[in-house]
């Protein structure tokens, strides 16, 4: 049952339909370019590591409420007068924040780390969406597999932990790990006395691996 979002009309879709749907929906998915499918994968990546990042974000809201509230309350305990301690304490009892909870600090550590580790997956994304070599590499590797939709389904992106400016993506047995060249123009580039000579960095090969 599908609702039109125009006229509030609802609409039953029969079993041959939704097949009819799925078919015509992964012949477009075969029949495109691999560059092309690269980029819509990409994006959707872009997509879930902005909802990680979101989702991260309201769990270190959460933890920070709760250890402000905390300290909030143990302030009054200190400086208020004998009314406004005897409701602090009982408040805190009551809402069992008599002490900030070692759970809601490490979520709160927690969460500032995965945050900036989506942001900057997502950041490394969106530029190597837009890099041909980039893009060409990865669309190489996954057409070579025969697994299209495989690569949809099951790949999962990365930065690689021992180079922060390579780009991991794995599926299957397949494992690809990719290096947009403007990372290179810009890291460890050597300077002269003379009118600060820019000196670019060869262009990187791609690697490939079972």
């Amino acid at each position: 049952m599908i609702l039109s979002p125009d006229t509030g009309e609802k609409f039953l879709l029969t079993q041959d339909q939704v097949d009819a749907f799925n078919q015509a929906y992964a012949d477009g998915l075969a029949n495109s370019t691999a560059q092309a499918l690269t980029v819509v994968k990409l994006n959707d990546m872009i997509d879930i590591e902005q909802q990680v990042y979101e989702e991260q974000k309201q769990e270190l809201e959460d933890a920070a409420t709760e250890i402000s509230t905390v300290t909030a309350i143990a302030d009054m305990l200190v400086t208020g007068d004998q009314e406004t301690k005897i409701a602090a304490e009982s408040y805190a009892t009551e809402n069992n924040l008599t002490a900030i909870d070692q759970g809601s600090v490490d979520q709160f550590n927690n969460s500032v780390t995965e945050m900036v580790e989506a942001s900057a997956t997502k950041n490394m994304i969106e530029v190597y969406s837009q890099d041909v070599f980039v893009v060409d590499t990865i669309a190489t590797a996954f057409m070579a597999t025969e697994t299209i939709m495989d690569f949809f389904d099951t790949s999962v992106v990365s930065i690689d932990a021992m180079n922060h400016t390579t780009l991991n993506l794995e599926w299957s047995q397949m494992s690809v790990g990719v290096q947009s060249i403007m990372f290179d123009m810009y890291a460890d580039v050597p300077f002269y006395d003379e009118g600060y000579e820019i000196v670019p960095m060869p262009r990187p090969q791609p690697v490939l691996g079972e």
